[in-house]
């Protein structure tokens, strides 16, 4: 008896051990991840993070795939997102233990969906084999960032399919969108572990179909969507690297004002069409400095040129709340409002607002602009407009397609310091350049303010926090690209036929087992 005992707690540590090695090997496999982002640029290291995670779950019961799934996600996101923590600690003024515990906490609740999905997979894909294998966890992984990017305000960074920017598979933006090759990128990371998993001939099959994925995108490469026009739209940037304290700080506000009207001097003297500021350029409402903007307006009207100009706007007499907004002066008409706002920076998500009202620190006085917005207009061309982290939401511009003929977006990562989180935008906004067929101009009140070409690639850019002006030539452009028309809704359906698919599957080889 008692070597029966003995045996057991031998069978059992066997497997509490096995289970810590597992957990061990999901959190290092999910630091791969973010390396395959900016700035690092390595996304073969994506691919084989999301491989080595298909192949443990293969092996793992369903607490255990759930775990892993969640440990996954903690490496994931702990490295690719830290930057929120600068965010709530410097700019949203709250101690640092405090700040910590919330951006845990962050990275804890977005770890659940690839927790989920880890277990979901482990439900339903316990049977299946090859093909099937492949495609559902494809599919539930697609899902699972679909999910994440729109829950609870959606937080949509560090999608995979904005990491394949370095790859072939880019040119499969235009067609699928960013969803649509996270799917693509994750069946072939599952090719590649069948083609090692089979011995039989089959697994050549496997290596064929990896390769097939990431190199058939080529064909598309030089594929026009839209149509371009011929005529440039000379073009000027400010970025002024003003950090977040000095931009708030009343007696440096006249030195900034000054900056940016020397500024748009230069670039009027050398008769730029469309002259961009960053994000919040001027921090302060705009009826305190209506004779200023007057005047900035006159003087564009007059050189025939557009401003486009970031500025806080009250959204009520009493001021007691603002809207983080892009102005146009000039030949620039209209005026656009931030619908999705920064989480902790310009607002609370709703499952911390109770805990900082109990602890009475300060909440964020931005409110969100309305849903439908008529678009700004640079000499009747119609512009889509964003302003930071609403660059991570591609329906946001898709709604304002195919009649936008340029997109813009303007910044201030300011918000979170020397971070990754700069480097990531960038590469978001070239993504979303491909996938719409549409020049870019990306301006950031401290660095990589960049034109972006319909290919997503970067014509020109300025260094990271330094001040200076870039000038360049975009081209308006008018039509649509198989995204644009169709929007995300077609690769959605897709995986949820294929989950649907194990589901029944998975319910049939019960009834079956029962008989």
């Amino acid at each position: 008896m008692s070597q029966y005992l003995a045996t057991n707690a031998s069978f059992g540590d066997t497997l509490a051990s096995t289970r810590y090695l597992y957990l061990f090997s999901a959190f290092f496999t999910g630091l791969l991840l973010p390396l395959g982002f900016a700035p690092f640029h390595f996304p073969g290291l994506s691919l084989l993070g999301i491989a080595l995670l298909y192949a443990q779950l293969g092996y793992q019961n369903r607490k255990t795939s759930f775990l892993s799934g969640f440990v996954f996600g903690l490496g994931y996101f702990g490295l690719g997102v830290t930057w929120v923590y600068i965010s709530i600690h410097e700019y949203g003024h709250i101690h640092g233990l405090l700040s910590g515990l919330i951006t845990l906490l962050f990275i804890f609740f977005l770890s659940l969906y690839p927790g989920f999905m880890a277990l979901a997979y482990s439900v339903l894909g316990k049977n299946r084999r090859g093909l099937a294998s492949c495609l559902l966890f494809s599919a539930l992984w697609c899902l699972s960032e679909y999910f994440r990017s729109t829950l609870m305000g959606g937080f949509p960074w560090l999608l995979v399919g904005t990491g394949q920017m370095d790859t072939p598979l880019k040119h499969m933006l235009p067609i699928f969108g960013v969803y649509g090759v996270s799917f693509l990128t994750c069946f072939a990371a599952t090719s590649l572990v069948m083609f090692i998993q089979t011995v039989s001939v089959k697994r050549y099959i496997w290596i064929m179909v990896f390769v097939g994925i990431l190199l058939t995108p080529l064909l598309l490469k030089d594929k026009v969507w839209v149509n371009i026009s011929p005529t440039p739209l000379s073009s000027g940037i400010i970025q002024a690297n003003l950090s977040m304290r000095d931009k708030w700080d009343e007696t440096l506000f006249w030195q900034l004002i000054n900056l940016y009207k020397n500024s748009i001097d230069q670039l009027l003297a050398k008769k730029k069409k469309l002259i961009i500021l960053p994000e919040s350029a001027i921090p302060i409402s705009a009826h305190y400095i209506s004779d200023f903007l007057e005047t900035i307006d006159i003087q564009a009207k007059q050189a025939n040129s557009a401003i486009l100009m970031g500025i806080i706007q009250d959204t009520s007499p009493d001021e007691t709340s603002y809207y983080n907004a892009l102005k146009g002066l000039g030949n620039a008409n209209g005026l656009y409002n931030k619908q999705h706002l920064v989480p902790f920076g310009e607002f609370t998500p709703r499952p911390f607002e109770q805990i900082l009202q109990w602890l009475s620190f300060p909440m964020s006085t931005m409110i969100s602009g309305h849903n439908h917005q008529a678009l700004i207009r640079i000499d009747n061309h119609p512009i889509a407009s964003l302003i930071c982290y609403e660059l991570a939401f591609p329906s946001l511009v898709r709604k304002q397609l195919p009649e936008a003929e340029l997109i813009v977006s303007v910044s201030d990562d300011g918000w979170f310091g020397h971070s990754l989180a700069m480097y990531q935008q960038l590469q978001i906004a070239q993504a979303l350049a491909k996938q719409t067929a549409r020049y870019h101009v990306t301006v950031n009140n401290d660095g990589l303010s960049s034109f972006i070409d319909t290919q997503g690639n970067i014509v020109s850019s300025l260094p990271t926090f330094t001040s200076g002006l870039l000038e360049d030539d975009i081209y308006s452009a008018t039509g649509s690209t198989p995204w644009v028309m169709m929007g995300d809704m077609p690769i959605l359906l897709v995986c949820v036929l294929i989950v649907l698919m194990g589901i029944f599957s998975e319910s049939k080889h019960l009834i079956l087992k029962g008989w």
